[in-house]
C-alpha cells in the first residue's frame, strides 16, 4: 500500500479523490495539501488539510498527486513540492495513465501457428523460421509476474490484462490455468484467438471476468483461409462453437465476437460469415486488415513490397487508407502510449505494435513502477516510434473504420 497526498483541496482534488477511492488497499489518501491558508488545518473529504511546512515534516507519504486542471499552475506546484520532497509526484492525467492503468497486454505465447502472409509472424512462419521455437510463459511464471504487477502496483484488479499480443494464447499448455488463476483473483481478462485449438475449462466461474472474447477469421471457406491462416476452416468453425458453449457454460458474459477480416477475394463471403456468428450470439465485426507489425508497414510505405504489390492489390482494401493517413492531427496521441505490453519472456515492450526491439531501446523484465514510466517516456522518444508517428501507422491501426464506416458513410 502507498500513502498519497493530493495537493489540491478543491474540484479537482475531489475529482481525484473519487478516482482513487475505489483502491484503497493500494492507494491510501492520508490528506490533501494546499497554499490557501483558509484552507489548512481544516478537513477535507475527511482528510486533514496540510500547508507546506507539514509536509517538510512528514515522512509517511508515498507519492503526491497535484489535482491542478491548467498546466501551468501543475507546473509552479510542482517546482514547489520538488523544493521539499523527494517522493514521486504525479499530475492529475497520471491517475489514470500511471497510476491507474487501464489495460496492460501479457503475450503468454511466444507462438502464433498461423501462417498469414501480411503478419511478421505468419510470414516466419510460412518460411520455417519459427520450426522448433514454440515457446509459452509457464503457469508458475505468469502467476509471479501478476502477483508482482498487483504489488508494485501496476494494474489494479480493475485493470484488464490481454491474454495476447503477437502470438495465440490457446496454444500454451497452461492457459486453462492462467485464466482459473485470474478468476480465483476476480481480475478482469480478455482474449483473442484464431480458434486452432479449443482448450475447455472446468470451473464454472472460469470466464465470470473475463471481459471481451474474440475469434479472429480470415474469410469463410476452406479457399480463403488457403490464402490467408491456412488453418483447416471446418476445425476452426467447430472450435468457435465449442469455445463459446465452453465460455457461456463457465460464466462469460462480456462481450463475445467474430473479427472477420474483409479481403478482395472474401466479401461474397461476408453474409454467411455474420449469420455464423449471429447463430452463436457473437457480435459480428467486419473489417479491412493492414499490415500486421510496424516492420512490414514501413517495407510498404516505403515501396520495399514491389514485388508482393500484385498480391497486395488483389488481398487488401485500400482505397480509404491515403484519406485517413491525412486526417492525422499534429498533436496526435496514440492510445497504444497508455498500454503496456508484456511478452512472453516477461519483457515489457512497451508499444504493442512493434515487432522488433525498438531502435533506441531493450526490451527488460518487468521492474518497479517508477522505472515502468521513465521507460515509457525515454521509449516515445526512440527512433522506432519516431518512425511510426511520422508513417501515420500510430493513427491508422486505431482509427482503422470498419466495413460498414467505408460502405455506407
Amino acid at each position: 500500500m502507498k500513502n498519497v497526498l493530493i495537493w489540491g483541496a478543491g474540484v479537482w482534488g475531489k475529482k481525484a479523490f473519487d478516482i482513487l477511492s475505489p483502491y484503497k488497499d493500494v492507494y491510501h489518501i492520508v490528506a490533501f495539501g494546499d497554499n490557501d491558508s483558509n484552507k489548512i488545518g481544516k478537513m477535507f473529504c475527511n482528510r486533514p488539510v496540510w500547508g507546506i511546512d507539514m509536509l517538510e515534516q512528514d515522512k509517511q507519504i508515498n507519492l503526491i498527486i497535484i489535482a491542478a486542471f491548467a498546466d501551468k499552475m501543475a507546473e509552479e506546484i510542482r517546482k514547489q513540492l520538488e523544493k521539499v520532497v523527494l517522493i514521486p509526484i504525479y499530475a492529475y492525467d497520471d491517475i489514470i495513465n500511471k497510476l491507474l492503468l487501464p489495460r496492460i497486454a501479457i503475450d503468454i505465447s511466444g507462438f502464433c501457428n498461423a501462417k498469414c502472409k501480411w503478419c511478421v509472424t505468419g510470414r516466419k512462419n510460412r518460411r520455417g523460421e519459427s520450426i522448433g521455437k514454440k515457446e509459452f510463459m509457464s503457469y508458475d511464471f505468469f502467476k509471479r509476474l501478476y502477483d508482482h504487477l498487483i504489488e508494485e502496483p501496476i494494474i489494479m484488479h480493475d485493470t484488464e490484462i490481454m491474454l495476447y499480443s503477437w502470438g495465440e494464447p490457446l496454444l500454451n499448455p497452461d492457459y486453462v490455468r492462467i485464466i482459473e488463476y485470474l478468476a480465483e483473483k476476480r481480475q478482469l481478462f480478455s482474449v483473442s484467438t484464431n480458434a486452432s485449438v479449443a482448450p475447455l475449462a472446468k470451473k464454472a466461474d472460469t470466464y465470470r471476468d473475463c471481459v471481451a472474447f474474440t475469434f479472429s477469421m480470415s474469410g469463410y471457406s476452406q479457399q480463403s483461409y488457403d490464402r490467408i491462416h491456412q488453418l483447416r476452416f471446418e476445425k476452426v468453425k467447430e472450435n468457435v462453437k465449442r469455445l463459446v458453449e465452453n465460455m457461456y457454460s463457465c460464466g462469460f458474459h462480456g462481450d463475445g465476437s467474430l473479427s472477420w477480416h474483409v479481403y478482395r477475394f472474401n466479401m461474397h463471403e461476408m453474409p454467411a460469415a455474420r449469420e455464423f456468428a449471429k447463430s452463436l450470439n457473437l457480435r459480428f465485426n467486419a473489417y479491412y486488415p493492414y499490415f500486421n507489425g510496424l516492420s512490414l508497414t514501413q517495407k510498404y510505405m516505403e515501396g520495399q513490397l514491389a514485388d508482393e504489390q500484385l498480391d497486395i492489390e488483389s488481398d487488401f482494401i485500400f482505397d480509404h487508407v491515403d484519406g485517413l493517413l491525412k486526417e492525422r492531427p499534429e498533436d496526435y496521441q496514440c492510445y497504444l502510449e497508455h498500454v503496456i505490453s508484456i511478452d512472453h519472456k516477461g519483457r515489457i515492450v512497451l508499444c504493442c505494435a512493434s515487432d522488433e526491439e525498438c531502435r533506441d531501446f531493450v526490451w527488460n523484465p518487468v521492474g518497479a513502477q517508477e522505472e515502468l514510466w521513465r521507460l515509457r517516456k525515454q521509449m516515445m522518444q526512440c527512433g522506432t516510434c519516431k518512425m511510426c508517428r511520422k508513417l501515420h501507422f500510430d493513427y491508422w491501426i486505431v482509427n482503422n473504420p470498419g466495413v460498414g464506416d467505408v460502405l455506407y458513410k
